[in-house]
């Protein structure tokens, strides 16, 4: 019977193995191989000389021992008089440990990958999208535009933010605001006290008949650098200059009072008018830091007898309108800027009119003057201007100066007004 018993466990290990070179083996109580899958049957097993300690090892504790001189990692189990042995050579079991451990590496790199691709889209929708809607917004705000409205209420913080970014703009719109109305009521009183500084009652000298003068000034801004001005030195004679300082605003118009008064108090000093100009444009070149300059026309008119001596410092050729004639502009050499160059001479001319003629002052405003094609309104439609109007009969020099208003207004027409016009007509009428 127990013959019968080992022919049938003999055949249980064939062709049985662990991994590729592993194996079963089976040997009875007297360590004699009754199977295997290497027809090793009937022969003793030996395991490295340790067989006969094989009953003193703990069962399922694997332990290493040459199996037919292969190193191997061995386990055996006790049952029914039978020793049931499982071998697997080391080499197979650390090449499959390799291979779990480059498993393992791999499994946690691809998942950590597939984390971090999932935390990085999902802190690019959550944080990096909503930054760049507020970068986007606070680049239209620091441009200029303090109407956009920042909206991004993703999370609870970036609806904060966008509430304080709004709050912030809101509060900075309200300050704007105020200082615009401060610096308007203040440039408004700045516009005041220049237009007062200017002649602008009209006429001037009611018991005066010898002669008839107008002025109008229209500033690009609140207030400008052009001037006008007209003063009666003596019973006989009459000042008037028309000027222009460069640049706007409020330096231009300090700029301007300061020469105003000054080429008036030295002509009024009894000054010959060359001279006049020589002392002025030292005094303006003295501290000049700003590097300005004025064009100016002056002239002073003997009303008895018609005799006019005038400087031209760099302005425009005034136009001339003698009785009967067509106008045309009254062309001399004209000297250098004031407050450019110290120490220049000022070649002053002269002039005789006659009863009804009429000399126009003006500055480039007014022959500068662009419309919306960017065309100027020049030198040739302001004589046509003037010779039309002398045609209607007109001896208004009101009437002069404001219909050459109305025409280089309607010349211009939605075009913003780029620069100050001034303008200043004067007719000689003889006693």
């Amino acid at each position: 019977f127990q013959k019968d018993i080992d022919s049938e466990v003999a055949y249980a290990a064939k062709n049985r193995h662990i991994g590729k070179d592993g194996m079963i083996m089976i040997c009875d109580e007297s360590f004699r191989l009754v199977s295997d899958n290497e027809e090793y049957e009937g022969t003793v097993l030996n395991l490295s000389n340790i067989a006969e300690d094989l009953k003193n090892l703990e069962p399922y504790v694997p332990f290493k021992a040459n199996v037919r001189d292969i190193p191997s990692y061995c386990a055996y189990t006790y049952a029914e008089g039978y020793y049931i042995i499982a071998v697997l050579p080391q080499s197979e079991a650390m090449f499959s440990r390799d291979i779990a451990f480059y498993v393992l590496v791999f499994m946690e790199i691809l998942v950590f990958a597939l984390l971090f691709a999932y935390i990085y889209f999902l802190i690019k929708r959550l944080i990096v999208n909503d930054l760049q809607k507020v970068n986007r917004s606070l680049g239209k705000i620091t441009g200029g535009e303090l109407d956009e409205i920042v909206d991004v209420r993703s999370t609870e913080e970036f609806a904060l933010l966008s509430d304080d970014i709004n709050a912030t703009v809101t509060t900075l719109k309200r300050y704007i605001s105020e200082a615009e109305s401060r610096i308007n009521q203040e440039l408004e009183y700045a516009r005041q006290i220049q237009y007062s500084a200017l002649p602008s009652v009209f006429p001037p000298y009611p018991n005066r008949n010898e002669f008839d003068i107008y002025a109008l000034m229209d500033t690009a801004k609140e207030v400008g650098g052009d001037f006008y001005d007209f003063y009666l030195l003596d019973e006989s004679r009459l000042a008037f200059v028309a000027a222009d300082v460069s640049g706007k605003g409020i330096p231009a118009a300090m700029f301007m009072m300061r020469s105003k008064t000054m080429l008036k108090s030295l002509v009024e000093g009894g000054l010959d008018l060359a001279e006049a100009f020589c002392k002025a444009n030292d005094r303006l070149c003295a501290g000049n830091d700003a590097e300005m300059f004025v064009t100016a026309w002056m002239g002073i008119l003997d009303v008895t007898n018609g005799h006019l001596e005038f400087v031209n410092a760099g302005h425009n050729p005034p136009v001339i309108l003698r009785k009967g004639k067509k106008a045309e502009l009254l062309k001399t050499k004209a000297n250098l800027v004031l407050a450019i160059m110290e120490d220049m001479p000022y070649r002053k001319h002269t002039l005789d009119l006659e009863p009804g003629d009429v000399l126009f002052l003006y500055t480039d405003g007014v022959t500068e003057a662009q419309n919306c094609s960017e065309e100027l309104f020049g030198e040739s439609r302001l004589l046509a201007s003037l010779d039309g109007i002398s045609k209607s009969g007109c001896n208004s020099m009101e009437e002069y100066c404001r219909q050459v208003y109305q025409a280089v207004n309607s010349f211009a027409g939605d075009a913003e007004q780029a620069d100050d016009i001034t303008m200043l007509g004067i007719q000689y009428k003889g006693r």
